[in-house]
């Protein structure tokens, strides 16, 4: 009995410390955090990306970030990140939880791009939805618990797999021929003055 006690109490202990900690290959940010998405600037002659997670549904499950192959971050719980140097031109943006969800934008120099993610019921993990938001609705849904992350050079995530990057484009070629994902067909992003 002593030994199924413990078990299930390291067990727990596992579980929280993995689950309150932040996500993997992401550190929390320092100096002075963003506490405005809206004023997200990308460098000179590149687009920004902002990729934000606002709800508290699913929260130990982590979704990994993919710009074409390159991972540039991975979101858990309340939280979101920000990548300022994007060439500009066609990129997929590709999530992954339980299962794949890509969007193709054409990202142009100048331009902040605000992507929200949801998580929804999957099988074993959580399934993503994915989608461009307005910034002012992403804004309103953030407070203090909402903290920004950066990725972590000395942790890099893996990129994806020929085979992974192929199966996602599939996926989302398939979808758009049947009408999904039109919203990535007209989006612009923003220009922050």
């Amino acid at each position: 009995m002593k030994r199924v006690f413990y078990g299930i109490l390291i067990s727990s202990a596992l579980f929280l410390v993995t689950a309150c900690s932040g996500p993997s290959h992401m550190i929390q940010a320092t100096g002075t955090p963003i506490t405005d998405i809206r004023a997200v600037k990308p460098e000179q002659g590149k687009a920004a990306l902002v990729v934000t997670r606002t709800t508290s549904f699913g929260w130990a499950i982590e979704f990994d970030t993919y710009l074409d192959k390159k991972m540039i971050g991975v979101t858990k719980g309340r939280g979101f990140f920000v990548k300022r140097d994007i060439d500009p031109g066609y990129h997929y943006l590709i999530a992954k939880a339980e299962s794949y969800e890509t969007g193709k934008i054409n990202f142009e120099a100048g331009r902040t791009y605000f992507i929200h993610y949801n998580p929804r019921p999957g099988w074993i993990r959580a399934r993503i939805s994915m989608y461009p938001q307005d910034p002012n609705i992403t804004m309103a849904d953030m407070d203090e618990n909402c903290k920004q992350v950066v990725y972590d050079p000395k942790d890099p995530g893996e990129d994806l797999s020929d085979e992974d990057y192929n199966q996602a484009i599939k996926d989302y070629e398939k979808d758009l021929a049947e009408g999904e994902h039109k919203e990535y067909a007209t989006y612009r992003g923003i220009e922050v003055k």
